[in-house]
């Protein structure tokens, strides 16, 4: 078989299943925060609150509260506020505070658990990750190759992008390729320190690194000031404008 059409092949799959898994994928530091409730803060300086919902193209925040809006002199009550993927570029960070007064016992007793887990992972844990990492750098392989081999052949410059380009995006790239930072592997489920910068504005956060994805990094137990008040929370950060810049180690005194 002519190298090329195999390589057209491998790709051509390649997309068709990561097309049908992009429908209904869920980025998987977003999808942590399912059904917690959350403060989702903008790039205009907006916070919305409310129980977090994720679909592969949205956020919902179902309200805890009331949101009265008056149409036409008739009331009524707003239940929820939807972000579509489009507009996640506007989001500047999401914070699931950890010891609020409306955290259930049974949440707060699932998340530290959770968090144990994070901070002595098993073996399998370990094992599974390194598996998932190990697919990742194959099919990042699998481009590179089809792309040495698209150079080679007669197709013109631009419709060789666009054929990869097309793949690409309909591949798992989204999830995991890209996103795939070795440096970082070995820090997850240690004491981090994460810059954010907002307007020119650097700002640190010291947490656990408990995930990260092609477009987020989460945080948890970390420090996080709300209305002058310092309270403990896990927080996802956008990748395009944070990056992990130290590890960090408790000193004992």
């Amino acid at each position: 078989m002519d190298s090329f059409l195999f390589s057209l092949i491998i790709i051509s799959v390649t997309g068709v299943v990561g097309a049908f898994i992009k429908g209904s994928k869920k980025d998987r530091c977003l999808r942590i925060f399912q059904s917690r409730k959350c403060h989702l803060y903008l790039s205009n300086s907006e916070i919305i609150w409310g129980k977090m919902y994720i679909t592969s193209n949205a956020i919902e925040l179902q309200f805890t509260d009331i949101h009265k809006k008056t149409f036409n002199d008739i009331d009524y009550n707003k239940v929820n506020y939807i972000l579509y993927k489009t507009e996640f570029v506007e989001i500047e960070k999401i914070v699931s505070f950890v010891n609020c007064d409306d955290i259930n016992n049974i949440k707060s007793e699932s998340r530290e658990l959770e968090l144990k887990k994070l901070l002595n992972p098993n073996f399998f844990v370990k094992f599974l990750r390194k598996i998932v990492i190990f697919f990742n750098i194959v099919k990042d392989a699998i481009f590179d190759i089809a792309g040495n081999v698209m150079s080679k052949s007669k197709i013109s410059s631009s419709n060789k992008d666009k054929i990869l380009g097309s793949f690409k995006d309909n591949s798992l790239n989204d999830f995991s390729g890209e996103s795939h930072q070795p440096v970082w592997e070995k820090y997850i489920g240690k004491n981090v320190i994460v810059e954010q910068v907002l307007n020119e504005t650097k700002t640190e956060y010291i947490g656990v690194l408990k995930e990260y994805s092609a477009n987020y990094i989460l945080i948890y137990d970390t420090n996080f000031k709300n209305k002058d008040i310092i309270q403990s929370a896990d927080i996802i950060f956008p990748r395009n404008n944070t990056r992990i810049r130290h590890a960090v180690e408790l000193v004992n005194i």
